[in-house]
């Protein structure tokens, strides 16, 4: 057994605390009904879709090439990292990211894909991405789309959930700000995107959380903070715009009013 060394200073005294345990966080496998009368299907991701899928971000969003998150332009990336329809029972264990898609029946191919990252020691999930084929962006392929992402996530095990938002996309801000999503901050210059032709720059992020599973009852409190006056003055400003955001429960009110026969879990 490790010898560890004392704390610089003890925390977690103005929360819950609980006895270490070995964490899962484990992706569930859905499936919605066929819809606009029987056009799409929003499932996970499996390997013939995989070029189809990847062609969605490569469209949608080329900025992330040269990111962290370049793979997701990338095919021959994905089986390696992402959990896959076929070897889901072992991939929603191991693999690390998770993929929902929109297939158009008729093609059979992804018009919108959705990616969802675990940080399981952590309890952690992150919605990462959400793309669609500019010629498919109709709001009842994303509603359903988010829809079955929202509940792999909330069926995953984990209790927190983080977001980033790209500074020109205020839709999606919109979104998170009406779902009950809680701010964070803005990280100036926090990731690489790509300038056509040969230019890049370091884009700016909104990031949001939300805690789920009464996460929230083991996160300290302020009163045991020991924070820079400055800090201070910053997360008062925080509190006073989430409090006004509102949000409560796990889940976002329209998911609460969505069909429950609508998305089949395996």
């Amino acid at each position: 057994m490790n010898t560890l060394g004392n704390p610089y200073k003890e925390m977690g005294t103005t929360c819950t605390t609980r006895p270490i345990a070995k964490k899962k966080v484990v992706w569930k496998r859905f499936e919605s009904e066929p819809f606009e009368e029987g056009r799409f299907q929003a499932k996970v991701l499996s390997r013939r879709f995989i070029n189809s899928a990847a062609t969605v971000f490569r469209k949608a969003y080329p900025e992330v090439y040269g990111s962290p998150h370049e793979f997701v332009l990338m095919p021959e990336k994905y089986e390696e990292l992402i959990a896959l329809d076929e070897s889901w029972e072992e991939d929603s264990r191991r693999k690390v990211y998770c993929m929902p898609v929109v297939v158009e029946l008729e093609t059979d191919k992804v018009v919108s894909a959705t990616m969802l990252t675990k940080v399981e020691k952590n309890l952690q999930v992150e919605f990462t991405f959400a793309a669609t084929l500019p010629d498919y962006r109709l709001k009842k392929i994303m509603q359903n789309l988010r829809a079955i992402t929202w509940k792999v996530a909330l069926s995953s095990g984990a209790e927190y959930f983080t977001t980033f938002l790209e500074t020109w996309h205020d839709i999606s801000q919109k979104w998170c700000i009406k779902d009950g999503w809680r701010v964070a901050g803005i990280f100036p210059g926090n990731f690489v995107r790509w300038k056509k032709p040969d230019q890049e720059y370091r884009g700016c992020t909104v990031h949001c959380y939300r805690y789920v599973r009464n996460g929230e009852d083991f996160a300290t409190m302020p009163e045991e903070w020991s924070i820079a006056p400055e800090f201070s003055e910053l997360w008062e400003v925080l509190e006073r715009i989430n409090k006004k955001i509102g949000g409560k429960g796990d889940v976002p009110s329209w998911l609460e009013e969505y069909d429950p026969g609508f998305l089949k879990d395996f």
